[in-house]
């Protein structure tokens, strides 16, 4: 008998595909009344001759998926429900057993199903086609808009989230219109829920590694049919955001600078801006991005499942421990390979921010024990990780106790406590000072009145480059007129008055009158040696740092106010305080690197030309009969002056941000035992 091929024909996609009887014969299995491991029995019982693996089970799968041959049935999204069920129960048991997950904290607000109901149908018409494709063509625009003002945009969003260090007028401010975006957002999951058919009974608040966030309860979503409505539901929350945020941009393109229009649009356009990308967006952190990924990918536990499955790949292949594999499809592995290594990576940077904040708080205000705080904090943050570890620790000693004592792992051993001596005494890379930089010029001059005038005319503005002797204000003085006027009028009088006695040979009051003469004529010298003085010249070849020069025009300034400030910016400095403790790693010579929000893809390079002979506080030195004040409870500071080459001009007068200097080379062994050295020494001596 010929080979039997089945021709399969999809109605609603009107595609033709090709099947082998064997292949039919499992595609015939998956019918929705069998799991996958009895289609793997089932088919071995029907072609015995052809011994599969399981993975391939899934690959056929998520093959049919793919060509839409197959779909979702209610008792698997019943099943998704019952797992997202499990997993909340799980949660709930953990917080029980081990106290409630601080990184999410979420606050029941307010149950809006009733007022759905009754408001739906006057927002239907945000998801219909030709209001997404004016969103399309907004979001360009706004794009465009942040792409051309990315510098200022970038450092005002730092700025923004740094809500700590401002008045608190503006933290109410910043809360007031978190809440209002916030609040829009989640009504926005809620009701594209609502549209697809779904109901919403949760709304609340909650705090989300420590930052205030909302949040919608839309497990209904996974009952819908369609993975699109699933995915329209995930990122409703950005779409809403793109048009606050194409708003705020368009007012604060049109409205007067200054302005509070102006203001409140600027700060709107920035938080919907970042808020959008870094966290909505971001896939490798369970919120909005997170969920829209699993729903297109159609993994509801992606993360879980990434993390499970390169765990126990870690364990088995690295480990070599007993443990068993998941079995997933090709297409899973894939995008576990993909998927979990970014998110392992994202959760290491937010630990080590985390960890940051806490040694900074610590340090402030604990500064003596800091470290010990910092690794009780971390033990008690990240206790389930290192339970995790510990756990997986103890059972690979107890699987290859036996081996690590037997003859054949001894030279094994020699080198593996060769390798980690290196990795402890090799000095690999430089101890690190971190702290704040604000930059200036290197040589800097002030340009001032050098008496009571009038400006009369400004020569120069912001930016501009001026050479050394170049005028940049004319100053008048009207009362140096008044006073040239009269002396010029007095020297032609006498000038007459010589010539006259002169003519009636009068030699005496000749003599006087050109005496006279001379005395005036030695007045107006020194007026105009006066006048040139009111051209207020740059002492120096630099670049002009004031803003609004020319607003000096017309206004009348005594002596001694300073008009504008110069500056050669061709190389740039910056004073860098940082503890008395770290004295010894700041030296003469050493590499210092600022990351700048104005370029925070190019950190600026310099050197440590200069370092304090004493602190900044610099206590008085204690008579004979006096006794020595008693030491700081805090460490005192040092000042360190960096300097920084700006040939190219990229730098900036003002600039601000967080320098690193780089000290001395020391191996990680070392600075463990200084660190703990010193902490005894403080707190035990």
């Amino acid at each position: 008998m010929g080979e039997v091929t089945w021709v399969v024909k999809n109605p609603e996609t009107i595609k033709y595909y090709n099947f082998q009887d064997s292949e039919w014969g499992l595609i015939q299995l998956f019918d929705g009344t069998r799991t996958r491991a009895e289609i793997l029995e089932e088919y071995r019982r029907e072609f015995p001759r052809e011994d599969i693996p399981l993975s391939l089970v899934l690959d056929f799968e998520e093959m049919l998926r793919k060509v839409d041959l197959i779909e979702q049935s209610v008792a698997e999204r019943n099943l998704q429900l019952l797992a997202r069920a499990k997993t909340a129960r799980q949660r709930a048991a953990e917080e029980k057993a081990e106290g409630r997950n601080i990184f999410f904290l979420p606050f029941h607000v307010l149950d809006p199903e009733r007022f759905l109901v009754r408001t739906v149908k006057y927002v239907r018409w945000i998801w219909t086609p030709p209001v997404v494709l004016a969103w399309c063509l907004a979001m360009l625009w706004t794009v465009g808009i942040f792409v051309q003002h990315w510098a200022p945009i970038w450092s005002g969003t730092l700025e923004l989230y740094a809500f700590l260090k401002k008045p608190l007028l503006d933290a109410i401010q910043f809360f007031l219109l978190l809440s209002i975006i916030g609040c829009i957002h989640e009504f926005a999951h809620a009701y594209t829920t609502k549209i697809y058919g779904g109901e919403v009974h949760d709304i609340g608040i909650a705090l989300l590694y420590f930052t205030p966030a909302f949040y919608c309860d839309t497990t209904d979503s996974l009952l819908f049919e369609s993975k699109w409505h699933r995915l329209w539901t995930t990122t409703a929350g950005i779409y809403i955001e793109g048009f606050i945020c194409f708003a705020a941009t368009l007012l604060w393109v049109i409205s007067y600078p200054d302005s509070f229009l102006n203001e409140f649009a600027y700060k709107t356009m920035l938080f919907t801006g970042a808020s959008t990308v870094f966290f909505n967006i971001n896939p490798l952190i369970k919120i909005d991005g997170y969920y829209a990924l699993s729903s297109v990918l159609e993994v509801p536990e992606l993360r879980e499942e990434s993390f499970g499955y390169l765990g126990a790949l870690f364990q088995r292949k690295v480990l070599r421990l007993p443990v068993e594999i998941p079995e997933h499809s090709r297409r899973k592995r894939r995008i576990f390979w993909i998927y979990g290594p970014l998110a392992l990576a994202y959760v290491g940077v937010v630990m080590a921010f985390i960890g940051g904040l806490f040694f900074n708080f610590y340090s402030k205000y604990f500064p003596n024990l800091a470290v010990l705080l910092l690794v009780l904090t971390l033990l008690r943050l990240f206790r389930k990780r290192v339970r995790l570890v510990t756990r997986t620790a103890r059972l690979f000693y107890l699987d290859k106790k036996d081996l690590i004592m037997s003859n054949r792992s001894r030279k094994p051993l020699l080198a593996g406590a060769a390798v980690l001596a290196l990795l402890l005494l090799v000095p690999w890379t430089h101890r690190k000072v971190h702290t704040d930089i604000r930059l200036r010029p290197a040589t800097e001059a002030r340009l001032e009145a050098p008496e009571d005038a009038v400006v009369a005319e400004v020569l120069a503005s912001e930016g501009d480059i001026v050479a050394a002797g170049q005028p940049v204000f004319r100053l008048e003085s009207p009362a140096l007129a008044a006073r040239g006027l009269e002396f010029s009028a007095e020297r032609r009088y006498l000038e007459k008055e010589a010539n006259r006695a002169r003519g009636a040979s009068d030699p005496a009051v000749a003599y006087a009158a050109e005496r006279r003469g001379a005395s005036v004529e030695s007045e107006l010298a020194s007026d105009r040696a006066r006048s040139d003085r009111l051209v207020v010249r740059s002492p120096l070849t630099g670049s002009i740092l004031t803003p609004r020069l020319a607003d000096w025009k017309g206004r009348h300034v005594v002596a001694g106010t300073t008009l504008a400030e110069v500056g050669d910016t061709r190389r740039l400095r910056a004073d860098l305080d940082f503890s008395e403790r770290r004295l010894e790693d700041v030296r003469i010579g050493g590499d210092v690197s600022a990351m700048l929000p104005g370029r925070p893809l190019r950190p600026a390079h310099g050197k440590i030309v200069e370092v304090s002979a004493a602190t900044l506080e610099h206590p008085a030195t204690p008579s004979s009969m006096a006794d020595p004040s008693a030491p700081p409870a805090r460490p005192d500071r040092f000042v360190a002056r960096a300097e920084f080459d700006n040939a190219d001009g990229s730098l900036r007068p003002g600039m601000t941000g967080l320098a690193k200097i780089s000290g001395p080379r020391v191996s990680l062994l070392v600075n463990v035992v200084r660190i703990l050295k010193r902490w005894l020494q403080t707190v035990l001596w």
